[in-house]
């Protein structure tokens, strides 16, 4: 009988041995990021969601509140998320919504760094639609060919033979609906085709151009810090309308552009991971 009590203890001794042993990998596997996926029937390293958005206000994830933009950095994130695709979302009222469905990939925090979202009551909207109309009214319109001017010499040492020296120009041309880029010391390079016109951003570091077919494009100038991480030369649709854009320019910076139609505006945002917001004017 004495036997068979040290023997039971000794096995549920055992038993907890292993137990602990097993709780600590797993607390230590969920310490470093990891979670057990039902789906794969193991575990896998979780990502992370972050955004900074320019107002606080609610976040939904999958259509749950996960909580609220901080009221001093306007910063929010969800940590612990099995890769695949989540739907977030910010809200407030009488502002404009911000959603998206991005992809979670394992080891990594999907950020979305220059979220916007507008006050639309009557009073902010006229204000817009006044800083619209401003954008539009003051901006620069592009050259739409090369000019070689000569460069001013002093009459007294004027050299009758001398061939005027061009002077430095917009690396972009628009002829006849093409869209060339070229820079200093390159070939032209052909970007587009029956291209309606185009902006370059203050920073010189993003450029945008729209087609007759009302589609909306982006191109980056230089590589960016921040996500989405893209290099320099790249482009993309960001998206297309179905009636005709009158005119395009950068807003608010370079992460955003304002489109002009006979209805109103369009503020679009250019990145497209997991959809495109468009606020209306």
């Amino acid at each position: 009988m004495d036997y068979m009590t040290k023997g039971t203890r000794r096995f549920a001794f055992y038993i907890a041995v292993i137990v602990f042993i097993g709780a600590t990998y797993i607390a230590i596997l969920y310490a470093q990021g990891y979670k057990y996926s039902a789906q794969e029937h193991r575990f896998i390293r979780t990502g992370a969601i972050s955004l900074n958005a320019n107002a606080d206000a609610k976040v939904f994830v999958d259509d749950e509140l996960s909580g609220t933009t901080s009221f001093l950095t306007n910063r929010f994130s969800v940590d612990g998320l099995l890769p695949g695709q989540y739907s977030i979302r910010l809200q407030r009222d009488n502002y404009s919504s911000w959603q998206k469905v991005p992809t979670v990939q394992e080891g990594f925090v999907t950020d979305f760094p220059k979220v916007l979202i507008l006050p639309l009551d009557d009073e902010n909207l006229a204000k817009l639609a006044s800083e619209a109309a401003e954008i539009f009214a003051s901006k620069p319109t592009p050259t739409p060919t090369l000019t070689v001017k000569p460069t001013p010499t002093p009459k007294a040492t004027i050299n009758p033979t001398a061939t005027p020296s061009p002077t430095p120009t917009e690396p972009f041309v628009l002829k006849n609906k093409v869209l060339t880029w070229q820079e200093q010391g390159g070939e032209p390079q052909e970007l587009a085709k029956n291209v309606a016109g185009f902006i370059v951003s203050e920073s010189n570091k993003k450029m945008a151009w729209w087609t007759f077919n009302n589609e909306l494009y982006v191109m980056w100038l230089a590589d960016t810090d921040y996500q989405p991480a893209k290099k320099k030369g790249d482009r993309e649709l960001v998206t297309r309308f179905a009636t005709s854009i009158n005119d395009i320019a950068w807003f608010r910076g370079d992460d955003q552009v304002i489109l002009s139609f006979k209805t109103g505006y369009r503020i679009v945002e250019i990145d497209t991971r997991g959809g495109v917001n468009i606020i209306k004017i």
